[in-house]
C-alpha cells in the first residue's frame, strides 16, 4: 500500500518522478563533461598536425589570485606590525602594575644636592648683579633725561 500525504495523493509516484530526474541530471552532466574531455582531445590533435605545441590545461582553480594573495599577505603583515606597536607599551605597563605597582623616585644622592645647593647659590649671585645693573641703567637714564630738560647757556 501506498503513503498518504497530507492532500491524500499517494507519495510512491513522486518518490519515483523525483529519482528520474535526478538520473536524467547526472546523465546529462556527464555527457556534457564527455562532450568536454572529447573537445579538449580533438583540440590537442589538431595543434599536433599543425605543428604547434598544444599544452593541455586544467581549468582555473576558483579562488584568490597570486597577486591577490600577495597583497593580503601585505596587509596582513601590516596589521600585525600595527597591532604589536599598538600592544607592546599597553602590555608593558600592565606587567609592571602587576609586578610590584609604581616605583618611588629615589631621593637625591649627596653629590647631587652639594651641587644643586651651589647652583641655587650661583643663581642668587646672578639675580643680585642683575638688580644692580638696572638700578644703575635707571640712575643713568633719570640723569639724561633731567639734562635735556635744563637749558644750557651758552657764555660769550
Amino acid at each position: 500500500m501506498y503513503r498518504q500525504t497530507v492532500d491524500g495523493q499517494a507519495a510512491a509516484p513522486r518518490e519515483q518522478a523525483a529519482a528520474q530526474h535526478r538520473a536524467i541530471a547526472a546523465q546529462t552532466q556527464a555527457e556534457m563533461l564527455r562532450d568536454q574531455a572529447q573537445m579538449m582531445l580533438d583540440a590537442a590533435r589538431m595543434g599536433r598536425e599543425a605543428g604547434s605545441p598544444f599544452i593541455l590545461r586544467s581549468p582555473p582553480v576558483p579562488g584568490p589570485s597570486a597577486r591577490r594573495e600577495k597583497m593580503m599577505f601585505a596587509g596582513f603583515l601590516m596589521v600585525l606590525l600595527a597591532a604589536v606597536v599598538i600592544f607592546h607599551p599597553l602590555v608593558r605597563a600592565f606587567a609592571r602594575r602587576l609586578e610590584g605597582g609604581h616605583r618611588k623616585p629615589d631621593a637625591l644622592d649627596t653629590g647631587s644636592a652639594e651641587r644643586l645647593a651651589r647652583i641655587e647659590q650661583a643663581v642668587d649671585a646672578m639675580a643680585i648683579e642683575i638688580e644692580r645693573i638696572s638700578e644703575g641703567q635707571r640712575f643713568t637714564t633719570k640723569l639724561l633725561s633731567s639734562r635735556l630738560e635744563a637749558p644750557v647757556a651758552i657764555d660769550r
